[in-house]
């Protein structure tokens, strides 16, 4: 049996949290007639982004206002999570309102975004970079209405950018603190010289009943270390979906480090952290070798894509590693990412339903559902 065991853990020792002030105007920016190419400034049915948490279907008793407050809030929270505060301003410490217009086409798609006001530091270019890869990504609008018919409206999206410095954890589903912020990662204390790696070399065991299958694949166990040196498995991803006895077996295998970590510190207090490890299950049957031998050559690809910095030439090797190891998710979901940079939406959505369906949820849920429907 063979083990490839890797443990990582990253910290920023400063980030900075973009916040937000939300609303869309109608801007009296085009005049003229009104024909079907007219840009309207007044309608009786304001555009709103279709969110897949805010349609109809989903609340057939909400009247529209409700369905538009609900999706303006939920575009709030999908802008917050893919805008990234521009180095140049963050060094200059700017802040201010950026406001960014753009047309709601006829079609639920955007044209013409531009910047109207700008505080400079490229956050004007960050704001409309953002909406137009929405846009690419999928995200459609309910188009506005006038005299009855579907007509194009420019919205404006004031946006403002202040700096803060993010607090050095955040809280879990059940309330707890989790530090990401750490002066002292959490260590594993081994019998002498042993080690966190040759304590799992030798503990780990191949699932007897499975050996002559010749699965393989890695199975990642967030491990909580908390503030008294205590452990508690808080998640776990089955990539390979190997099944519920490699996931007991690597369950078991970090519950026998129990009594064996020093906490995290931080400001020279003990504090509970996450630490992600990943154990990889390989069969030592002879018959295996060939199932063996096609992983490794699927993770050396994508070691290697990761590393590409031309998308084409990443999507190429993403593609051979996902031919090697077909219902590997996080091949697909790293496959299924580069097309997304490449808006090849609808290709993307398929390795993403392609997750799902092998895993039953996917751990990037609410971006496959804005991306790609429920």
């Amino acid at each position: 049996m063979d083990l490839l065991y890797l443990c990582r853990y990253f910290c920023d020792m400063r980030r900075h949290l973009l916040f937000f002030y939300w609303m869309l105007l109608a801007l009296p920016l085009a005049q003229g007639q009104k024909t079907d190419t007219a840009i309207y400034d007044v309608v009786e049915r304001l555009p709103y982004p279709l969110l897949v948490g805010c349609l109809p279907e989903q609340h057939p008793d909400w009247s529209e206002d409700s369905l538009r407050r609900c999706a303006e809030r939920g575009l709030l929270a999908l802008v917050s999570r893919n805008i990234r505060y521009p180095d140049e301003a963050r060094r200059a410490n700017l802040e201010g309102t950026v406001v960014v217009s753009f047309v709601v086409e006829t079609d639920g798609r955007i044209s013409q975004v531009k910047i109207l006001k700008d505080i400079g530091g490229g956050c004007g270019a960050e704001a409309a970079r953002v909406l137009q890869a929405l846009d690419e990504a999928g995200l459609r609008w309910k188009p506005a209405q006038s005299g009855g018919k579907t007509v194009r409206m420019r919205q404006a999206l004031p946006l403002r950018f202040r700096l803060e410095e993010a607090p050095p954890f955040h809280l879990n589903e059940r309330g707890d603190s989790i530090y990401t912020l750490l002066d002292t990662l959490p260590r594993f204390r081994g019998a002498g010289e042993d080690s966190l790696i040759a304590f799992i070399l030798r503990e780990l065991r191949y699932p007897p009943a499975y050996r002559d299958s010749c699965k393989v694949g890695v199975v990642e166990t967030a491990l909580l270390v908390r503030a008294n040196g205590s452990i508690e498995v808080e998640n776990q991803l089955d990539f390979s979906n190997l099944g519920l006895d490699f996931q007991w077996e690597a369950i078991r295998l970090v519950n026998r480090t129990a009594g064996l970590w020093t906490p995290g510190f931080y400001q020279g207090r003990p504090v509970t952290t996450n630490v992600p490890l990943r154990v990889l299950f390989k069969s030592d049957a002879a018959r295996c070798q060939a199932a063996n031998d096609s992983f490794d050559r699927a993770m050396l690809l994508a070691a290697d894509a990761a590393d590409e910095e031309d998308l084409n030439a990443a999507l190429d090797k993403w593609n051979q590693a996902v031919q090697l190891q077909p219902n590997n998710t996080e091949l697909l979901y790293y496959r299924g990412s580069a097309l997304l940079n490449l808006n090849r939406r609808e290709e993307a959505c398929q390795d993403f339903a392609r997750i799902r369906q092998l895993m039953g949820v996917t751990w990037f849920e609410s971006l496959r559902r804005v991306v790609c429907g429920w």
